[in-house]
């Protein structure tokens, strides 16, 4: 093409031709410019598609994290719950008149466990550390920097990290000078949820008497601690609803961004 545009350059100067000479140059040169523009359109199209692909697989990975989030935040829920149930009995005998609780209160759970929160944040964070524009949608940018920043930060910050959240260390001592092993008594099996991404192994323990009715209702201290244990696991379970409600909105946010990107 290009020998073809130099000999017909080279017949016009050649056959004096001057001013179809300049004509022809200029309409090369028009050619060249938009064949140019031509190419630059492509690659940037091409660039940019491939920018929308890179974007659909953060966002379904994203979207992957927090559907692992609620298999581990309901485990919580549901453990957090059954704790401050026997809690609730607990404190509601030992501040009764009553010689013996009127329905059989689990104290394995009154006493509880710690849990964490492992909340899976890779790819925010690896969003974070690399170029977060990625997303183009700036609103759902915001949607999932707050997501992240602040509902996520309140669950883990609660839950593993502040100490005077952390009730089974405090009640502890108490458990231990008015509770003893109920040595007749078969294991109790903790419920666990089974899934490939959750370790839960078969966690047993034996059960716990309660030996010394009288010294545990007459302590005032072991009542306010299962009065504050109670506050902070119903705060621990109200922030877990809360982000449960949070994942939902945000998949439908990725989920409607997604769409698009996809048309």
């Amino acid at each position: 093409m290009i020998k073809f545009f130099r000999k017909t350059r080279q017949n016009l100067l050649n056959e004096g031709k001057t001013t179809r000479y300049f004509k022809y140059a200029v309409g090369e040169i028009v050619l060249v410019v938009i064949g140019i523009l031509i190419a630059l359109q492509i690659n940037n199209m091409n660039e940019a598609r491939k920018a929308t692909i890179q974007e659909i697989t953060l966002l379904k990975n994203i979207q992957q994290d927090i559907e692992l989030d609620k298999l581990d935040i309901n485990f919580n829920i549901k453990h957090h719950k059954q704790m401050l149930k026997a809690e609730i009995e607990l404190l509601a005998f030992l501040q009764s008149n009553l010689i013996e609780p009127k329905t059989p209160i689990d104290y394995l759970n009154a006493l509880g466990f710690p849990l964490i929160s492992a909340i899976q944040k890779s790819t925010f964070n690896n969003l974070i550390n690399n170029d977060i524009s990625i997303i183009s949608n700036n609103k759902l940018k915001k949607t999932i920097t707050r997501f992240y920043d602040y509902f996520v930060t309140a669950v883990v910050l609660m839950e593993n990290e502040a100490p005077e959240y952390n009730t089974y260390n405090v009640k502890k001592p108490f458990f231990l000078k008015y509770f003893k092993l109920d040595n007749k008594s078969k294991l109790m099996k903790l419920s666990t949820e089974n899934n490939e991404y959750q370790y839960n192994p078969d966690l047993e323990k034996q059960s716990l008497i309660l030996k010394d009715k009288k010294g545990a209702k007459q302590d005032e201290a072991f009542k306010v601690e299962l009065n504050e244990s109670q506050f902070f696991r119903n705060a621990k379970i109200s922030n877990y609803s809360n982000l449960l409600k949070e994942i939902d909105e945000l998949n439908a946010a990725l989920n409607k961004e997604l769409n698009k990107l996809e048309q």
